[in-house]
Parts: C-alpha cells; sequence; structure tokens
C-alpha cells in the first residue's frame, strides 16, 4: 500500500482530536471574508469530462464506505488499492481532456483574432479603394467656346416666322415706356382684329409689336390712330448676322486674315465682289480665345450673302489653317442686373443682382447663400421656374432671348 495516495506520510502527524464544546455556549463567530478572493477558473465542461468526474466520485466514495468497516483484512485493502489506481487513472484522462480543449479553445480564440484582423484589414482596403476611385475620378472640364462650335452640328439659323413693325415717338425725348403706354391706349387689338405675338421696347423711344401675320402689320400700318398721335410706324431696323471663325492663327495680322478669308474662300463664289467691297461690308466685332493661345476666335459681322456663302463650306480657309466656322447667336447678359440684350457697362439697374440667389443687393462672389441649391436671377424677376443656374443652356429666358435677338437679324438677303 506504498505506492497508494491514502496511505499517510511518516512527516506527516496526526490531527489533534477535537475539543469539546459547550453546547450552551455562543456560537463561534463566522471568519471575516478575504478581501483578496481569488477569481474562479472559467468552467469549462463536456459530457466526457462529466463521466470521468462521476466515476471518481463513485470510486471515493467506495472508499469511504470500506475504511467505516472498521478493522480492514486483505480482500478490503485490495479493493482500495484498485479504487484508488482508478481514481488516479480518472484524475489523468481529466487532466488530458482539459489540456486538449484549453489547446483547442487558444487554437480557436487565434484564429478569431486572424479572422477580425483580417476584417478590419479588408475594411480599411475598401475605404482605401473607394477613397482612390473618388480621387481618380474624371472632373468634367467645362468646354471651351471653341470647342463647343467644332462639336456641333452644322445647320443654318432661322428666324421663326414673326412679322414685325417698329413704332416711334416724333418727339425724341420720349421713353420707351411712355411710347408702349401709349399704344396700348390707342391700339384695341379685339377691335382691329389683331394677332399679336410680343410687345417689347427698343432702342430710341420705340417699341416693336410681333404678329401672326402680315395682315395685321398691314392694318397697323393704315391705322390713322397712330399717325395722329404722333407715332411714326416703320420697319424694325435688323442688324447684320455675326459669324465666328474658329481656330485662326494668333500670328497673323487681322488684316492678312480678312485678306484670306476673301482670297481664299470668297474671290471665285461672289461675283462683282472686290476686296474693297468685302472689306467695307464686314467689321471684326471681338476677337476670343486664351490670351496666350496659339489661336483665336475671330467674332464677324458680315452681309446676308457672304454669311451664307461661308457657312455653306462649314469651314473658312486661312492661309495653311482649316477653321470652323458658325453663326455667333451668343446674346449677351448683363452681369449688373442679370438681363439679356445689354451688357454691364451700359446697365441702367440702380443695384446689383445676384447670379446665384437672385436677390438684389450684392454680386454673386458676395453671396451668402453659396451654400444654397442656385436660383435663375431672370426667371425669378418674372416669376418663372426658376430652380436652375442664371445662364443654364436650358433656362427658358435664355431661350427667349436667343429666339428674339435671332428675330433681329437680317438672314433675308441669304
Amino acid at each position: 500500500m506504498e505506492g497508494s495516495p491514502f496511505n499517510r506520510s511518516a512527516l506527516t502527524g496526526r490531527s489533534p482530536p477535537a475539543t469539546p464544546r459547550d453546547p450552551h455556549a455562543a456560537p463561534a463567530p463566522s471568519p471575516a471574508p478575504c478581501q483578496h478572493q481569488e477569481e474562479r477558473p472559467a468552467v469549462m465542461s463536456t459530457p466526457e469530462l462529466q463521466n470521468w468526474i462521476t466515476g471518481i466520485e463513485q470510486c471515493l466514495n467506495e472508499v469511504c464506505a470500506i475504511s467505516t468497516e472498521g478493522k480492514l483484512n486483505s480482500e478490503q485493502k485490495l479493493r482500495i488499492n484498485n479504487l484508488c489506481r482508478r481514481v488516479c487513472h480518472g484524475t489523468s484522462q481529466l487532466v488530458v481532456t482539459y489540456q486538449s480543449l484549453k489547446q483547442k479553445a487558444i487554437q480557436t480564440h487565434a484564429d478569431l483574432q486572424h479572422f477580425k484582423e483580417n476584417y478590419d484589414l479588408s475594411q480599411q482596403l475598401r475605404a482605401l479603394k473607394e477613397s482612390v476611385e473618388e480621387s481618380t475620378r474624371p472632373v468634367p472640364v467645362a468646354a471651351s467656346f471653341a470647342d463647343m462650335v467644332k462639336k456641333s452640328p452644322n445647320h443654318f439659323v432661322q428666324p421663326s416666322p414673326v412679322n414685325s413693325i417698329a413704332i416711334y415717338p416724333s418727339d425724341k425725348m420720349k421713353s420707351s415706356d411712355e411710347t408702349k403706354t401709349l399704344v396700348q391706349k390707342i391700339i384695341k387689338p379685339d377691335q382691329m382684329k389683331l394677332h399679336v405675338r410680343g410687345l417689347r421696347k427698343t432702342k430710341n423711344g420705340g417699341v416693336i409689336i410681333s404678329t401672326d401675320t402680315k395682315d395685321d402689320i398691314q392694318k397697323l400700318k393704315q391705322s390713322a390712330q397712330l399717325t395722329t398721335s404722333g407715332l411714326t410706324v416703320d420697319e424694325p431696323h435688323k442688324r447684320k448676322p455675326r459669324i465666328v471663325v474658329v481656330g485662326v492663327p494668333s500670328s497673323m495680322q487681322e488684316k492678312e486674315v480678312l485678306n484670306c478669308i476673301y482670297h481664299q474662300n470668297l474671290a471665285d463664289r461672289l461675283e462683282g465682289m472686290t476686296l474693297e467691297v468685302f472689306l467695307k461690308s464686314i467689321n471684326l466685332s471681338h476677337k476670343s480665345g486664351k490670351k496666350d493661345a496659339e489661336t483665336c476666335n475671330y467674332i464677324i459681322e458680315v452681309p446676308a450673302n457672304v454669311r451664307k456663302a461661308l457657312i455653306t463650306n462649314d469651314r473658312v480657309f486661312v492661309n495653311w489653317s482649316s477653321c470652323p466656322v458658325r453663326d455667333f447667336t451668343l446674346v449677351t447678359r448683363c452681369f449688373k442686373c442679370q438681363q439679356y440684350g445689354h451688357a454691364a457697362k451700359s446697365c441702367r439697374a440702380e443695384y446689383n443682382t445676384c447670379g446665384h440667389c437672385g436677390e438684389l443687393g450684392h454680386l454673386m462672389k458676395e453671396c451668402p447663400k453659396k451654400a444654397e441649391p442656385p436660383k435663375c436671377a431672370t426667371c425669378l424677376l418674372y416669376k418663372k421656374p426658376c430652380n436652375h443656374k442664371t445662364g443654364d443652356a436650358d433656362c427658358p429666358a435664355k431661350i427667349i432671348a436667343t429666339k428674339r435677338f435671332i428675330n433681329s437679324i437680317d438672314y433675308e438677303s441669304a
């Protein structure tokens, strides 16, 4: 029995017998709880562990039962020895199983940590990819006027079939507003059966009336009320067409460019038009393009027959260059009042109008509402839908102004 774990060591003394205690004595005070109790380890249990623990408990119970039977004989000692061996074997199995579970738990924890790190890394890579895509996304660049002209199809600009007549006051000091009020007072469209398309102010204190038919124009010309009221009826003054020649070499002098336009494009096509006649009939309105660019654009005011001859060819040859040519119908917009038909230098408005919010009293660069969506100042003034930028290509006010501008140009001779 030396190998039994239940044998007492020679170095271990027996416990002294218990001291008898008075049953009527007060119970001893319970020991104070430990301030720093050891933290219980986490319980890890499986059916296999439970079976080994149950077997060990049964063996220990049998040992206790045998030891209480009194003096032990050889058979009882053998049984206790076998039970102790079984307890040792069960304890070993418990340790092995626990260590196996612990290793699996450690490995699982490591796998989870590795998965978490990979997940975090994938999230960071995804965010980095989105950031790179956002930063490398092509930014739309505003196309230049020359680019728009080159890409636009070449077609003849045609005015709307509107008949117009101009009415001016005999007194040159009268304003267009006064003339408009007088005309509306003496002319009754319902009585004269007129189909009036529009009434607008023009220069020199006059107004222009547009109608559906030429018969309506004749009725107005023959109206006695107009002549007896100090008003003069006349044909509206129409301006010459303007064309834009794109990509003219900036190194060339203006006179050289105009000579090339005549000799390389018109000399053999327009009978009776000499170089002198051509130069007198045209006017270089202005040039556009970047300041230090190798090429620029010529905007030229020309007679209708010259415009037709150049536009029909689609291109104008200037020395060694082949330049696209188009009708120039860009209507002027005032950047002070945001209305069409005049420039800021000739604007009569008292206050600035913002091109972003449409309100009076400040310029667009000073607008306090830049973070808000833009409002078209032109449409806002006339109480039209204004949820678009001032000067936008689809702006109703700009479209109307462009049509009005085209109708004021003399294309009839073409």
